[in-house]
């Protein structure tokens, strides 16, 4: 018989590991004097068993089902050979029980995952490194459970990691394949299950140095960036290298390169200005008579620096204040320059323990620009150029000098250390982390008009406040300053087994026990008030977990249940300044069937809020466009962003059910399809939008001139009362290669080659509803209600991906579609109705050194090209009012700075 190649080999072990072989083997018995494990490899690679090994009976040994690949039964001569030089059989009898082994990389649990991305459909995706391909099924990984936007818990080879950045920039070749899991395998890992799970389990051996350029620019015009990376990637066994630098450099994007019209800010600030009455009513008395009616507000002309106005050159603009501002003064997408260093080094360090390292640095610079500069003048009756009896008010903007700057530095550094070992048949993980974080914000929020002032109010007659300034008044700005540090310290240790065994199988068991500590200190200076504020907060938390078999029909224990588990987990957090916070939970996973299962959880959890929502310093940000749904118009208000010491901790309760059903007629297809309900209190909310209903809850975030126009909104965190949301998901995936291996009609050998897949995920959101205050009606984020300035929330969202990948070339398709919202204002004519959203993403790549006619060029080898095209219809959400027209802030380049964009690159491995 000729001798099997170990993958055989390993198929063999596969195929006697399973639940329905084991039954059969457990009523078979054998009169031998070893282990089976020693003698079947022997006997199907045609070599003789061990001196001391005993043969089984041909009946028995001819009911053990043949590898794939290989012939049903072995030869008789094979069973010669082996009896011919085995000993007299002993005349104990011993019961053989096979024991399967998880395959290099799974996951702890026995769930099954959503979905099996392989290597060669990985390559499919078009994709350079694991975070780009993370980034590609993000639509996979999302949970409904907790917080939204919850980032999935990220696995290597299936144990933790000490930090996301381990595996970021591992090259797509050095993948063999992806697994993704529900929520409930984070609970066997130490981790909440409110995320879920994504296992990357990496190639035995590759090496690989690998150098990318990409560049991407917008088919509207601007917006240009473009992203060098280098790296070094050596993977062998339990050691790996990965070295890597990736810069990025984004330019900015202005409201004038896109024809937006910013809003006019506070109704008054204009290029040529705007004048009212100081102590209110009208400007004068004679500018009345002239106008036939009170005039409160008029435009002021635009003169040249020696000429005197007269109330005549303000009759065209009496109550017709400017409105006009200048585009080119603000910025739809900053210019941000990014560079990230990372490196990572594991191996081995004893026979049964394991380690790595990585250390990361990043370092980021954002401009923006934030609207002309502007200020606010008082003009005595008596200043020579006032033809007013009263004192008066000039709101202008600035024009003749550089818009208002907004910078934001950066910088971040990460290291992680892991350690992986079994101690017996136990697991054990361990991980420490330490991220210093440094972020300081410099925004300009008008200029400092003080010598202006005096000239002004000493009657100058060389400064004409309707004229152009000089540059040395214009010189000295107002500067808003905010500066954090942050340190983090993490250590977390993970023990997992099993523990005893019950008739349906083994109860397996997770502890995990965290500590941690957080330092952050926040400087700022406000109009001049400087403040500071300081938190140090330790968390110890302590988390359990197990898995309780409960039926098995492998196993003849309920056996009409087919396979039941139950889960228990309980988490206990102690919070400095919360005190003890608790988590508890539990579920069942049933699969009536091999090939569907339904899992079932309830959790209840108390969650603090984060340092930086409570200690984050407070950053004015001038000019930001918002829609006042009191008052039906877009304004440019200062908003105020920051900390709030005073929240409370939040407490959640969620309910999800789901099917996972790996499809019996398709292959290669699997459903999985899951319910969410979830209730908070004391939600953790920040709220930009003026409504009514805000407004009227939370009365002091939002401050108004003497006219009623919005001029401040303060969008520091808060606690509402509650929030209730359900939903449903789904993901269908379907994969395959383009042709099976196999044999044609004639009898030749095919290779497998090619492959297609097909991902279609959505969300239907049955309710999302906030309560503000205890008492006050619900918002109903799914009809009208907005707590955002980007309307209320689509019930529908859907996206599809689908892609084909044969003999180097590729393409791949992604479409995504919402559902229009809309949101009530306080009459229907400034209710405010978005469009529904769909758009279609495509890139096309090539593998050169894959195409028939390039194979042998030994500079195509491993030489990627990319062609992407993102929202290749240029279709953006459209905007309207009561009215039909579309505010200012809502225009469809505003919503979408860059609409369509197209990005080449190129790739290359060596």
């Amino acid at each position: 018989m000729p001798r099997l190649s170990p993958s055989k080999q390993r198929a063999f072990l596969k195929a006697i590991s399973g639940p329905a072989f084991n039954g059969r083997l457990r009523r078979l018995s054998f009169t031998v004097s070893c282990r089976m494990g020693l003698i079947v490899p022997a006997i199907l690679a045609g070599a003789p068993p061990p001196a001391h090994a005993t043969t089984p009976l041909l009946s028995d040994v001819s009911k053990i089902p043949a590898l794939p690949g290989t012939p049903s039964k072995p030869s008789a001569a094979t069973y010669a050979s082996a009896t011919s030089m085995a000993p007299p059989p002993s005349s104990s009898t011993e019961h053989i029980d096979v024991v399967g082994h998880k395959a290099r990389g799974e996951a702890l649990g026995h769930l099954k995952p959503i979905m099996q991305i392989k290597a060669d459909e990985i390559r499919a995706y078009g994709v350079d490194s694991a975070s780009d391909l993370l980034d590609a099924i993000s639509p996979e990984t999302r949970s409904g459970r907790g917080t939204a936007g919850n980032t999935p818990v990220i696995l290597l080879n299936g144990k933790r990691v000490s930090g996301v950045q381990e595996l970021q920039d591992l090259p797509f070749e050095a993948i063999d394949h992806m697994e993704i899991f529900t929520e409930e395998e984070a609970l066997k890992y130490g981790y909440s299950a409110s995320q879920r799970v994504v296992n990357i389990i990496t190639a035995e051996h590759f090496r690989a140095v690998r150098m990318r350029l990409a560049g991407t620019t917008s088919t509207d015009g601007g917006g240009e960036s473009g992203m060098p990376a280098l790296s070094y990637t050596k993977l062998d066994g339990e050691r790996r290298i990965n070295l890597s630098a990736r810069y990025s450099d984004q330019t900015d994007l202005k409201d004038s390169q896109r024809g937006v019209a910013p809003a006019r800010a506070s109704g008054l600030y204009a290029n040529a200005g705007n004048v009212t009455p100081a102590g209110g009513g009208s400007l004068d008395p004679a500018l009345d008579a002239l106008a036939g009616r009170p005039v409160t507000v008029a435009g002021a002309p635009s003169l040249a620096s020696t000429q005197h106005p007269s109330l005549q050159d303000f009759l065209p603009y009496a109550n017709l204040p400017h409105s006009n501002t200048d585009a080119s003064a603000y910025t739809l997408q900053p210019a941000v320059q990014k560079l990230t260093l990372n490196g990572v080094i594991a191996g081995q360090i004893f026979k049964t323990v394991t380690s790595s390292l990585n250390l990361t640095y990043t370092r980021q610079d954002q401009h923006s620009l934030q609207g002309p500069a502007r200020g606010l003048l008082t003009l005595p009756a008596s200043n020579p150029f006032s033809p007013f009896s009263e004192e008066t008010l000039l709101y202008r903007n600035f024009t003749e000098v550089s818009p208002l700057r907004q910078q934001i530095h950066t910088e971040t550094a990460h290291a992680g250390l892991k350690f992986d070992g079994n101690a017996g048949s136990w697991k054990w993980n361990s991980t420490g982390s330490y991220d210093r974080s440094e972020t300081s914000t410099r925004s300009q929020t008008g200029l400092n008009l003080q010598t202006a002032q005096t000239d002004l109010t000493d009657g100058s007659t060389t400064l004409n406040p309707f004229s152009r300034f000089p540059a040395s008044l214009l010189a000295q700005r107002s500067l808003n300053t905010g500066h954090t540090t942050s340190h983090n310290g993490l250590i977390s240790g993970l023990l997992s087994g099993n523990v005893f065994a019950l008739p349906a199988g083994d109860v397996a068991t997770s502890l995990s026990l965290t500590g941690s500590v957080i330092n952050q200190n926040a400087l700022s200076t406000v109009t001049g008030v400087k403040s500071a504020s300081h938190i140090q907060r330790q968390v110890g938390t302590f988390q359990f977990n197990a898995d309780i078999p409960i039926a098995n029909s492998a196993r003849h224990v309920l056996s009409f249940l087919g396979k039941l588990d139950g889960n228990v987990n309980a988490a206990v957090n102690q919070v400095s300044r919360f005190g003890t916070l608790g988590t508890i939970g539990g579920g069942v996973t049933w699969a009536p069937l091999a090939w569907v299962q339904f899992p079932l959880s309830v959790t209840s959890s108390q969650e603090a809020p984060t340092a930086s929502q409570l200690v984050a310093p407070s950053i004015q940000t001038p000019n930001v466009t918002t829609y006042d749904y009191v008052t039906g118009q877009s304004v440019q208000v200062t908003s105020l962003s920051g900390g709030n010491p005073n929240l409370k901790a939040t407490s959640r309760h969620d309910v999800s059910l789901g099917t996972l059903i790996t499809l019996p007629l398709i292959t290669g297809a699997r459903l999985h399809v899951n319910y969410v309900h979830d209730t908070t209190h004391n939600t953790i909310l920040s709220l930009p939008t003026a409504t009514a209903a805000i407004e009227n809850a939370f009365p002091d975030r939002y401050q108004r001139n003497a006219a009623g126009i919005l001029e401040t909104v303060d969008i520091r965190p808060v606690n509402a009362d509650g929030e209730s949301r359900s939903e449903w998901n789904a993901t269908l995936s379907f994969s395959r290669p383009l042709q099976e291996s196999g044999t044609d009609k004639r009898g030749k050998s095919k290779k497998a080659h090619g492959r297609i897949y097909l991902v279609a995920t959505q969300v239907w959101r049955l309710r999302d509803t906030v309560t503000l205050r205890p008492g006050l009606p619900a918002i109903n984020l799914l009809r009208g209600g907005t707590i955002s300035g980007l309307g209320g929330q689509p019930r529908h969202e859907m996206e599809l991906q689908g892609g084909v990948y044969d003999k180097g070339l590729g393409i791949r398709l992604v479409g995504k579609w919402q559902a229009g919202t809309s949101t009530v204002a306080s009459s229907a004519s400034d209710s405010l109705y978005f469009s529904a959203l769909g758009t279609l993403d495509a890139t096309v790549f090539a593998d050169l050194g894959e195409l028939p006619h390039w194979q042998d060029r030994k500079w195509a080898k491993n030489f990627r090209l990319f062609l992407s095209v993102e929202n290749l219809f240029n279709d953006r959400i459209h905007v309207h009012n009561g009215k039909g027209s579309t505010p200012a802030g809502y225009q469809p380049a505003f919503m979408d700075p860059l609409g369509r964009t197209i990005t080449v690159s190129i790739r290359k491995t060596v």
